[in-house]
């Protein structure tokens, strides 16, 4: 929801976006998703040839996460937003995050989360990882007290999924993504 809740954004902001989703198991709802949002275009790991990264090695995910963003960027996009799928403590998926590979393809990150203790442990992981977090989103964004938690907790701002499909908001997220190059 916040990964497409973005590229709404981005889009209604006037920016071409390519969107993709590197881990999980092929079900078709995310791409629609990122798909009906306006993303153009909408790669997922079955297009690399997996029906789902559950197990699959640091080299083949890495692979994975070359193939999308080779394409989408060769797509001359504004914009390419990714969607991780599963917890940072999936085998995969930390092996994803925690690589060279993914830090140097990665402008920032945008975390979702269903609390304020979630948002705080997986931005405190993603930091150790060297990743830029500009903000957390996610289900937390439905109570107002785990909002005001998780800025507390994390000392970042918490984006609910009007906030993401707002264009000002959007622009704002793409920009500060942008400082980092």
């Amino acid at each position: 929801t916040a990964a497409a809740s973005l590229v709404r954004g981005l889009v209604a902001a006037g920016a071409a976006v390519g969107a993709g989703k590197v881990t999980g198991t092929a079900a078709g709802n995310d791409l629609w998703l990122l798909s009906d949002a306006g993303a153009r275009p909408v790669l997922d790991f079955t297009d690399a040839g997996f029906a789902t990264t559950y197990r699959a090695s640091v080299e083949e995910v890495e692979g994975i996460f070359a193939t999308i963003t080779s394409h989408l960027a060769g797509a001359s996009v504004d914009a390419i937003v990714l969607e991780i799928a599963d917890g940072l403590f999936q085998q995969e998926t930390e092996a994803l995050v925690g690589s060279r590979r993914f830090a140097a393809g990665v402008d920032a990150v945008l975390f979702a989360a269903d609390g304020a203790l979630g948002a705080s442990a997986g931005t405190e992981r993603l930091s150790f990882h060297n990743l830029r977090v500009l903000g957390v989103s996610g289900t937390l964004t439905r109570s107002p007290l785990a909002v005001r938690e998780a800025e507390l907790a994390t000392g970042l701002p918490v984006y609910t999924a009007a906030m993401l499909r707002d264009p000002v908001h959007a622009k704002q997220l793409a920009a500060a993504a942008e400082g980092r190059r």
